[in-house]
């Protein structure tokens, strides 16, 4: 059973992508925190490319052997850049890239996933601990013009994420710093009580299946780089005046 639209002035937050419907009208910001929109963000900073998200690595490859050797193919399996690919899924390697003029192709477990899913939305943006403050700000100013307003947490293969509600109740805190007035629904209040109960966001992302899953593949450093707060301005966004695309789309 999906939830109804709310209002303009109440924010609601998905725990899983498949629990609330996709409102037309309406604004979302998923988050994807270890790791597809932590590294989205840092793309953008690291000259904005355009980036087509792919639903599986198949779909990825073939559209990469069509476009040629310009395309840059990107992502992860298992958490580990797949062989042939020219990035993985790791933030720190996207902030330390060159990516201007460039377009790539863009494929994960969970955040293109969840991407793809709340495209239908009015505004699609990305949502990190990294551009916290970027991306609350986006949604209230786009919240003001109507319609739904949900953060929408990819979670870890169709189970909830512990990372992505920490990051999502962070998101609400700020949102309701710049908007005191909007109404929580009670997963918005669940995730801002998540976020509160720990302060230090290195440490509740640490605490996180999506973290251990990275120190067991050797990449548990890129898990304190996704827990800086607003080191970011970027706010990527899926479709209208935005970077990302879907494949389908190209």
């Amino acid at each position: 059973m999906t939830s109804p639209a709310p209002g303009p002035s109440q924010l609601r937050v998905a725990l899983l992508p498949e629990l609330i419907e996709p409102d037309p009208a309406g604004v979302c910001a998923v988050v994807d925190v270890i790791r597809a929109s932590t590294t989205l963000v840092e793309l953008a900073g690291s000259g904005n490319p355009e980036v087509w998200l792919a639903a599986d690595h198949a779909a990825a490859r073939a559209a990469a052997a069509r476009l040629g050797p310009g395309a840059l193919l990107g992502g992860e399996e298992g958490g580990l850049r797949p062989e042939g690919y020219d990035f993985g899924n790791s933030p720190r390697e996207a902030a330390a890239g060159d990516f201007a003029g460039r377009r790539a192709i863009f494929v994960t477990t969970n955040g293109t996933n969840a991407l793809r899913r709340w495209s239908t939305a009015r505004r699609t943006f990305v949502g990190a601990l990294r551009n916290r403050d970027a991306v609350a700000r986006r949604l209230v100013e786009e919240a003001a013009l109507g319609g739904s307003l949900t953060l929408v947490c990819a979670g870890k293969e169709g189970t909830l994420a512990l990372d992505d509600v920490y990051t999502a109740g962070a998101i609400v805190a700020r949102l309701l710093e710049l908007r005191p007035g909007i109404e929580l629904d009670e997963t918005a209040i669940v995730a801002l009580r998540v976020t509160r109960a720990q302060p230090d966001p290195a440490a509740a992302l640490a605490e996180s299946q999506s973290a251990h899953a990275l120190v067991g593949v050797g990449l548990g450093d890129d898990v304190p780089y996704c827990a800086v707060l607003d080191a970011s301005s970027a706010v990527p966004e899926l479709g209208g005046g935005g970077r990302l695309r879907l494949l389908e789309n190209i």
